[in-house]
Formats: C-alpha cells, structure tokens, sequence
C-alpha cells in the first residue's frame, strides 16, 4: 500500500467536469487568501492547486482506474494453474 496526498485514480475523479471544477474551486480560494492579506495560505493553497493540476492533467497516469487487488490476484492464480508443473 503506497502513501499519497491524493489518490488520482480513484473512479470519483474519471469525470473531466470534476476535475475542472476541483482546480477551479481551489484556484479561487488561492485568490481568495491572497485578497484577504494571508500571504501563506496564498502559497501553500497555490501549491496545492498546482500539485492537483498536475496530476489531474501532465502526469500521465491513465483515465481508467488501476485494476483492484482482487482481479489481479485470479489472473496471476489462473495463469499458473494452466501452466503445466515442471518435472525435474
């Protein structure tokens, strides 16, 4: 089990829309801070924003989502069930 901030394959974030609108609610509450005079939450808020947009757009990772545990476990079970033994 890896450790992340955000899980950007999850199914919840497949939809283009959410995605969209998750960067454009934190962009604007990036703006937010930085009017109301809170200058660090201003950047750690900005930060924020720009590790979300990169992994929701440049990082490559695939649209679908990554297969369960489960699934591969019965294809690597039933792989070497068809696979004869070997005799020495």
């Amino acid at each position: 089990m890896r450790l992340v901030l955000v899980d950007f394959r999850h199914p919840f974030f497949k939809p283009m829309t959410r995605r969209v609108v998750i960067i454009t609610l934190m962009a604007a509450w990036t703006v937010f801070e930085f009017v109301a005079g809170s200058d660090a939450w201003g950047i750690f808020f900005g930060a924020l924003t720009a590790y979300v947009a990169w992994g929701f757009f440049l990082s490559g990772h695939p649209d679908e989502p990554e297969p369960k545990p489960d699934e591969t476990e019965a294809k690597s079970a039933e792989s070497d069930q068809s696979d004869p033994p070997i005799s020495q």
